[in-house]
């Protein structure tokens, strides 16, 4: 998920600022990457390949361009601007492996002074980097609340909302907390609460048993509720409901929607939790309801599931998985490195990115969404680690030499 952010960025999660943009839900337009931009997010018809081969041509030579970093990795490879003809050709784009973004913060340059760093949580010791402008961002938003619409979580009924993410007045407000915070403009809100906060020394931590009391209040108010957030923070919180009240009867049309803190869940629920069990266990939520959301502080497009539980790929991305040795592009069904492609970011060369999440692409989901979806297998420890062929040390290294 989207980790801290600094004043600049901040700007984009005041209330007044999402309120209005989702209000009128306007999608931005500068250039052929905005073509995309529909209110159909998973719409694969017929003219949606040339407008995705257009979106990634024109952002490929923007940041072979503008970006040092990107012209040279280009450069090593022999892949030059006249090098993407064909959809095909989309995937062979240079890439680069998620984990060099947490060495360094690589900027493309854009005609937009106005940016934002951002950075991942850092649940493996180290955060990656990003920044965000001001075209990227708007897009980034507008996918979000089209992805949302088309799965049911847009609604005009107002909801209570339990963010399982830092209190953005806090100086180390987490990225997390400004994607939350945009899905909860997604109803109108009722009440929110942070269940990581300041405690009553003044110390920032995990609010349990705060947030326990505070869903305890909401289900008695009987307003939908939502919970949004480290899938961690989530299932402890309602743990210690259980323990006090019995199963979480959540009200009518409540969802949960998770997204992040999976390493932090395998010590004490053990490597093969199964988050669905838990919360039929635990609580009355329907199966339907219960969604995990997949997203990368570099590769900022949101993989949301459907009501079966798969998360379909919005028509902005594009996705295949590798073999981990060799790197070759594997079809449906097989299981490898999971590469994901998107020109919505200008302002950070994440265009093409090979991640360390470990899973295949799927097709014919029995729901009516349609189009393939990205099948994460290794994100809650349950998958042995695998050795890819080029490690984020050899990336760096080689790009120092060059």
């Amino acid at each position: 998920m989207l980790a801290k952010t600094i004043e600049p960025i901040k700007k984009i999660v005041r209330e007044h600022l999402i309120r209005e943009f989702f209000r009128t839900v306007r999608c931005p337009r500068k250039n052929v990457i905005d073509n995309l931009l529909t209110d159909r997010p998973f719409d694969y018809s017929a003219e949606w390949r040339p407008k995705f081969l257009d979106a990634m041509r024109w952002s490929f030579n923007h940041h072979r361009s503008n970006s040092a970093f990107y012209k040279k990795l280009c450069q090593k490879k022999g892949f030059g601007e006249r090098r993407i003809d064909s959809f095909e050709d989309i995937w062979d784009i240079p890439f680069v492996l998620s984990d060099v973004f947490k060495m360094y913060a690589i900027e493309t340059r854009t005609d937009d002074m106005w940016k934002g760093e951002m950075s991942s949580s850092g649940t493996s010791g180290r955060k990656s980097k990003i920044w965000l402008d001001r075209i990227s961002a708007q897009r980034l938003m507008f996918s979000l609340y089209q992805v949302h619409r088309a799965l049911g979580l847009v609604s005009s009924t107002p909801a209570n909302y339990l963010l399982m993410a830092y209190n953005p007045s806090l100086d180390e407000t987490l990225g997390t907390t400004t994607s939350d915070i945009i899905m909860s403009h997604l109803t109108p809100r009722r009440g929110i609460f942070y269940g990581l906060d300041k405690d009553a020394s003044g110390k920032v931590g995990f609010l349990r048993e705060r947030a326990a009391e505070k869903l305890r209040q909401y289900v008695k108010e009987a307003y939908p509720v939502r919970m949004l957030g480290f899938i961690h923070h989530i299932c402890e919180v309602i743990r210690s409901y259980r323990q006090k009240y019995g199963r979480v009867e959540f009200p009518k049309d409540s969802y949960i929607v998770s997204g992040g803190g999976w390493k932090n869940i395998v010590n004490p629920y053990g490597d093969d939790f199964d988050l669905y069990a838990f919360l039929r266990e635990n609580t009355t939520l329907p199966t339907e309801n219960m969604r995990d959301l997949y997203t990368l502080i570099e590769h900022d497009v949101f993989y949301l599931e459907c009501a079966h539980h798969n998360k379909h790929i919005p028509n902005v991305a594009l996705a295949c998985s590798r073999e981990p040795r060799t790197l070759k592009r594997l079809g449906y069904g097989e299981k490898g490195l999971i590469h994901l492609y998107s020109p919505l970011v200008e302002s950070c060369p994440a265009l093409s990115l090979l991640t360390t999440d470990y899973g295949y692409i799927g097709e014919d989901c029995a729901c009516s969404i349609g189009g393939p979806y990205v099948k994460i297998i290794g994100r809650a420890g349950v998958a042995k680690k695998v050795t890819c062929a080029f490690t984020a040390d050899q990336y760096v290294k080689d790009m120092e030499k060059i």
